[in-house]
């Protein structure tokens, strides 16, 4: 996939600016920069997901020699979701409340034009590290950590074998544990099924250690490209400099600040006294 000069604004205010990003088959390559630098756009404008308003005034989006701006609404439909996957910042928020995962499960596939499959959905629930994939068919969002919830997405998102997916800032809202959880899935997937990654996050270390190349974007547009190992090593834009700059450093024990002691009983540890949850993780 080719991004090629995409400029996009909305009303009077140009979010992205002249951009050019690729990425070939089973390539991982990171989108970097601070919120709103334009990386969401960007990759919404990819998925023909943009917010009514949005106008693209020039570019081409080009994937298996299409240009996807250039398609019509139908065609980019059946593209979207089968070739082409969209993996949301915040999984718990893109579904449905008040439905089971079962449930939407049947939904993507009918979207897709698949069979409503049980036995597809669990493998799907599977795929992405669930041991009792029925138990969470069974859950309502609500139900699910926000790990699970993530990775129940990414299920829907590899429903139709896509090609290449689109991950914006998949790990933002998750705890650490589950952020290495979900990106150690994605690695697994690239490497074992050879699917192109296009990343965005805010977090360039991330990038790093995930992606082979980078794209930094400041103020909408692309001001640094290159292998990430290089970029890190030796950043050429000062904008760069500045993100590699911001990462917090480990605080040596002579400098941590001082622990406050508790009193009995006046804290307790997470999940101490807690329901069990309804399905497995």
């Amino acid at each position: 996939m080719r991004i090629e000069q995409l400029t996009v604004a909305f009303g009077g205010t140009v979010a992205v600016r002249d951009a050019s990003v690729s990425v070939g088959r089973g390539e991982v390559v990171a989108i970097v920069g601070e919120s709103g630098s334009g990386k969401t756009t960007l990759l919404r404008t990819v998925a023909r997901l943009l917010a009514p308003g949005a106008q693209v005034q020039g570019g081409r989006v080009l994937f298996d020699g299409q240009d996807l701006l250039g398609l019509s609404n139908r065609a980019m439909a059946q593209l979207r979701g089968s070739r082409i996957s969209y993996l949301f910042q915040n999984a718990p928020q893109s579904l449905d409340p008040l439905f089971t995962v079962g449930h939407q499960f049947d939904e993507v596939l009918r979207a897709h034009g698949l069979p409503r499959d049980g036995g597809l959905a669990r493998a799907a629930l599977e795929r992405v590290g669930f041991d009792e994939p029925d138990a969470v068919l069974r859950c309502i969002p609500s139900q699910l950590s926000g790990g699970m919830a993530q990775r129940a997405a990414l299920a829907f998102a590899l429903a139709g074998r896509p090609q290449l997916l689109l991950a914006d800032e998949p790990t933002s809202a998750l705890d650490g544990e589950a952020q290495a959880q979900v990106m150690g899935l994605l690695q697994r997937l690239n490497r074992e099924e050879g699917m192109a990654i296009l990343l965005v996050t805010h977090d360039i270390q991330l990038a790093a250690a995930f992606a082979s190349r980078m794209v930094v974007m400041e103020r909408g547009a692309v001001v640094e490209t290159g292998e990430s190992a290089a970029v890190m090593a030796n950043p050429q834009h000062p904008y760069t400099r500045q993100l590699i700059a911001a990462v917090p450093r480990p605080v040596a024990p002579d400098d941590a600040p001082p622990r406050i002691p508790l009193q009995p009983g006046e804290a307790r540890g997470v999940g101490e006294g807690g329901e069990a949850p309804c399905c497995s993780k």
